[in-house]
């Protein structure tokens, strides 16, 4: 039988040229997509790396023994012991923003260069209390004057080095002493001195790191895995959808070649082949396709993913050092998958095709009666009831519809649930769309039967668009009524009517917070967000969770922001109030009205009483504390201004804007701010739907044109017919590209109908949480995508049959298939 394939394959190269393609295309998107997300997972640097030459560092703890977030503080007690101990490097680590000078995240002292891995490239070390070192700079700054914002407010420096770019940071640094005022606290004490007698310095509050765990103390101590996490994630669900399609349309281009050749496997079997060797030749056949073009298509998506990580970095969605190498691992997975589809796609028809009787195989392969497999059959009402059950278990948890990665299973099932089940609806559509075609005259009416009659053929070129049109309509639209709700739960539940932000990394500074407090006729509630930990109340303080929490001013909850009160009540909380939401006190056990232990990321300890249960957030934890207890080092990164009944709007407006220090801070209308927010969104969704949706959208698009050239191929016999019965070539034209817009225009209702199936789904569970859910659906998306399938389609059909119809008709008749 291999022979036998072999030399199948070189004569008949002509009709698996398109399969090839298709195969090829197929696993170099796999391949790629595999490449990328191997290039995410793992530890790309590993060892400390901030603290890389300190002997002995100490940083604050955190109540689970692990090092605190910064910028926690240590104990002026624990660094006055330390630092008798032998010579000690002060760690200040602070938000800092430069202006038209290049990324900065944090200021440091400059000290504290020489603990880590950053070396002075050009220049000099900062003297002056006005100068700084801008990390990763270019020479080109030395001796410029920049604006710098720090938690001190905005002030002017001269850049005098510039130090070679770290992965792990984008840091400025100051003299000590001026980092020192910018930053009282200490974050981390770097000591020369025994371990023993710096772990008995430091005390019980305190993390002492010593070798290889000096990387706990590092900002990112994952060595740039966390940094990956983003990449990751687009990888992951990337790399599920392309594969998911790229098997899919393989196997179904397999099984449409080899069901193009069930004259020929009927033949077979009428001179003496058995239904097993007819098995192992199309297998055979595939083997060998699925061979030479996985090998290909592993190469191509090398190549592609080089174009790939330039622009994940472009866009930031990958840091900067990101780097997609060649891990034989997932290229190996890749031709695995290519090699394995194809054999499945072609299994699936040769099992059909060999079961039947050498009498009956003309017959069945001069008719195209059925176009569903058992396995079809399987396969489709499987995929359509994972959907449904993956949806009904959503409902548990409703907050994760939000979120397209989590969600991501419901809308790919039920695309792939009506790409596979489109055949058993084909026909009714089909009569259904092209009703108006019967009354219209004889060109028309060849349309309409022709698409009806062919149902393989019809199927072949709708399963793609369904494909392509549905990913786009049901994806986008839980990611576009996932932003929606998180944007409108947010502005239902905030009653201001300015806002003010930072405009940088740095939080809002001690002087903007002033000048807002001293306008009258105003209300001012500031957000500072902040980890914290809980605990159980007892001597042992256990910590049950971490959570992202905002300390925001008692009097503002139930007033300024009302989030949806499922428990307990939010007016007249007093300082020591907790209010947490109803996903938290469910997973971790808790109660209201139970005393409870925080810890703060200083360190601090607070006892403070649930007083209220509320609504689970969409935006993660949702945890409110008393504005009494931040710590230092923590400000608010925004400030909700309300406006007191009867004051007057226009002079208040005129004294924000006069209090507010440009460089630092902004004021505008909340109404703004929230649009700023929806933009962002949109941006966001346009960015993962380029990367998550292009590549299986434009694959999808090629395996349109793959298969309706690979049909026409099949048809020239039927099209010369035509031409000898007196139809003209134009027409003939009009006929072949009439098929494929209606078969396209069917596959835009059946993804419909997969898009409705995800947008009620999604409904039922976000309903829960939220009392209005907006029903939103990315209509110019969906639009540009099914009119360029419909193009595609229409283009490639009438191409291919301008192509098949060249030669003459009756000489087309007499050639042998």
């Amino acid at each position: 039988m291999l022979r036998l394939a072999l030399a199948t394959v070189r004569t008949r190269w002509v009709a698996f040229a398109g399969a090839f393609v298709a195969l090829a295309l197929g696993t170099a998107m796999i391949a790629m997509m595999a490449l990328t997300l191997a290039a995410t997972l793992g530890k790309p640097h590993s060892g400390p790396q901030r603290f890389a030459h300190a002997q002995t560092v100490v940083v604050p703890a955190d109540p689970r023994g692990d090092a605190a977030h910064l910028p926690a503080a240590l104990p002026d007690s624990v660094v006055s012991r330390l630092t008798a101990l032998g010579p000690a490097t002060a760690d200040r680590t602070f938000g800092t923003t430069l202006r038209d000078a290049g990324p900065a995240e944090v200021g440091h002292g400059w000290s504290a260069v020489a603990l880590g891995r950053h070396r002075l490239a050009a220049g000099r070390a900062p003297a002056a209390a006005d100068e700084i070192v801008v990390g990763g700079g270019t020479p080109a700054l030395l001796g410029r004057a920049v604006e710098a914002t720090t938690p001190a407010g905005v002030g002017t420096y001269r850049v005098v080095g510039v130090t070679g770019r770290v992965w792990f940071e984008d840091a400025v640094f100051f003299t000590d002493a001026e980092a020192a005022r910018l930053s009282p606290s200490v974050n981390a004490l770097a000591v020369a001195a025994p371990g023993p007698r710096v772990r008995e310095a430091a005390g019980d509050d305190t993390l002492v790191l010593a070798g290889a765990r000096r990387v706990h103390a590092d900002p990112d101590p994952s060595g740039g895995s966390n940094a990956l996490t983003q990449a990751r994630a687009m990888a992951g669900t990337t790399m599920v959808i392309a594969a998911s399609v790229a098997v899919f349309i393989v196997i179904a281009t397999f099984a449409f070649v080899v069901d193009q050749r069930r004259r020929e496997l009927a033949l077979l079997r009428l001179v003496g082949g058995t239904p097993g060797q007819v098995r192992r030749m199309v297998l055979a056949e595939a083997g060998l396709i699925g061979l030479a073009a996985s090998a290909v298509g592993c190469v191509l998506g090398t190549i592609a993913s080089g174009l790939l990580e330039t622009w994940m970095i472009d866009h930031a969605v990958a840091p900067r050092w990101f780097d997609i190498g060649v891990n034989p691992i997932a290229l190996l997975v890749a031709f695995t998958m290519g090699v394995a589809s194809a054999l499945v796609g072609a299994a699936t028809v040769a099992l059909r095709a060999a079961r039947v009787h050498p009498a009956e195989a003309l017959r069945d392969a001069a008719a195209d009666t059925r176009s569903m497999t058992p396995l079809r059959w399987l396969l489709g009402l499987g995929m359509l009831a994972g959907a449904i059950i993956t949806g009904v278990v959503a409902r548990q948890t409703p907050e994760l519809a939000v979120n397209p990665r989590k969600y991501g299973a419901v809308p790919l099932l039920f695309t792939g649930a009506f790409a596979l089940l489109s055949p058993v609806v084909l026909r009714p559509v089909a009569r259904l769309v092209t009703w108006p075609l019967s009354r219209l005259g004889a060109g028309p009416l060849l349309v309409r039967q022709n698409m009806l009659n062919s149902r393989r053929r019809t199927a072949a070129t709708v399963t793609p668009v369904v494909i392509a049109v549905g990913l786009v309509a049901t994806m986008l639209c839980v990611q576009t009524a996932g932003d929606r709700t998180r944007l409108d739960q947010a502005r239902e539940q905030t009653h201001a009517d300015w806002v003010v932000t930072p405009t940088g990394a740095a939080p809002l500074d001690a002087r903007t917070l002033a000048a807002l407090a001293a306008i009258p006729d105003v209300t001012v509630t500031t957000v500072a967000p902040l980890r914290i930990y809980v605990g159980t109340r007892g001597p042992a303080g256990k910590v049950v969770d971490s959570l992202t929490g905002q300390a925001v001013p008692a009097a503002s909850l139930g007033t300024v922001l009302t989030p949806k009160v499922v428990e307990g009540a939010l007016a007249g909380l007093a300082e020591d109030a907790l209010v947490v939401d109803e996903r938290t006190a469910r997973g971790d056990d808790l109660t209201l009205g139970q005393q409870v232990y925080t810890w703060l990321p200083d360190g601090s300890r607070h006892e403070l009483r649930i007083a209220a249960i509320i609504g689970t957030g969409l935006r993660g934890d949702a945890t409110f504390l008393s504005a009494t207890h931040p710590p230092t080092g923590f400000g608010p990164d925004r400030a909700w201004i309300t406006l007191r009944p009867g004051a007057d709007r226009t002079a208040t407006a005129a004294r924000l804007a006069a209090a507010i220090d440009p460089r630092s801070a902004q004021v505008g209308p909340v109404a703004a701010y929230f649009a700023r927010m929806d933009a962002k969104f949109r941006e966001q969704s346009r960015t993962a739907a380029t990367v998550v949706l292009g590549i299986s959208v434009g694959y999808a698009l090629l395996s349109v044109a793959n298969t309706l050239i690979m049909a026409a191929a099949g048809r020239r016999r039927e099209l010369a017919a035509l031409e000898l019965a007196g139809a003209t070539r134009a027409q003939i034209l009009r006929v072949v590209a009439a098929e494929s817009l209606i078969a396209a225009v069917v596959g835009v209702l059946l993804s419909a109908g997969a898009g409705a199936a995800v947008v009620a789904t999604q409904w039922l569970s976000l309903s829960r949480i939220v009392d209005h859910v907006p029903l939103t659906a990315p209509w110019p998306e969906i639009g540009r995508t099914a009119l360029l399938c419909t193009l595609v389609a229409t283009a490639a059909a009438a191409g291919a049959a301008w192509r098949t119809t060249r030669g003459r008709a009756i000489d087309t008749m007499g050639m042998r298939e």
